[in-house]
């Protein structure tokens, strides 16, 4: 049987891995252009795609997120855990100032909000998408070049993981560290989703669903922007 984790983390307990920044940005910038230029329907939800960097106090990790309005970004809470500093980085290559964050108490969900404005805005859903519906995961695997990654929902299913108050979206798609955080999208390009964890062997992942994160970004409280050693 496959061990879970969060999709940034290695397998449950340990703490997430340093996930290291591309080698060459330049390179990764012009990579995701050309993701986005090619997209199709998923062009905003590519444009809306940011790198997480998490700099804590003694390493450095990596996740993914997507912009919900012009400041407001969506990530999981276990990307922004332990951060002495956040750094978000766009689609295309530019550094965005944080703001400050903060975590939802329903599921593995944070808020991040950037001082800049966000280059495009991911469109959220009406529901949550049934089983044998096709999505695409976007996001930055391996904190590396922006990557869509086709999978399909097999159903709703019990957080593995225990950090659910709510069901959540079971669904067979290639993802790897660096993942977290990343928009779950339908075939329209709205997020039906927020990708949190996987097995460490196969296609397993798991996904909070829309309605979770409707409801989490609805009794959001006031950003947090300190940071403690």
């Amino acid at each position: 049987m496959s061990v879970l984790g969060t999709a940034a983390c290695a397998a449950v307990p340990q703490m997430p891995p340093v996930q290291p920044a591309a080698a060459d940005p330049a390179a990764a910038a012009a990579s995701a252009v050309a993701s986005a230029e090619s997209a199709g329907v998923l062009r905003t939800a590519v444009r809306a795609s940011v790198r997480v960097r998490t700099v804590g106090c003694t390493n450095v990790r990596t996740g993914s997120g997507f912009a919900v309005d012009a400041h407001t970004l969506v990530t999981n809470a276990h990307v922004v855990a332990g951060a002495e500093q956040l750094q978000v980085d766009t689609w295309d290559g530019h550094q965005l100032a944080v703001t400050g964050s903060v975590t939802a108490a329903v599921a593995d969900l944070a808020v991040v909000r950037t001082r800049e404005a966000l280059p495009a805005t991911a469109p959220l859903a009406d529901a949550d998408p049934v089983g044998g519906e096709t999505v695409t995961v976007v996001g930055y695997p391996r904190g590396e070049a922006l990557a869509k990654a086709t999978g399909t929902i097999t159903g709703p299913a019990d957080d593995p993981l225990h950090t659910a108050a709510a069901a959540v979206l079971q669904l067979e798609a290639s993802v790897a560290p660096g993942s977290s955080g990343s928009a779950v999208v339908d075939g329209d390009g709205a997020v039906v989703g927020v990708l949190y964890a996987g097995a460490t062997t196969g296609e397993d992942a798991y996904a909070v669903p829309v309605s979770t994160l409707r409801a989490a970004l609805a009794a959001q409280g006031p950003a947090d922007g300190s940071a403690r050693c």
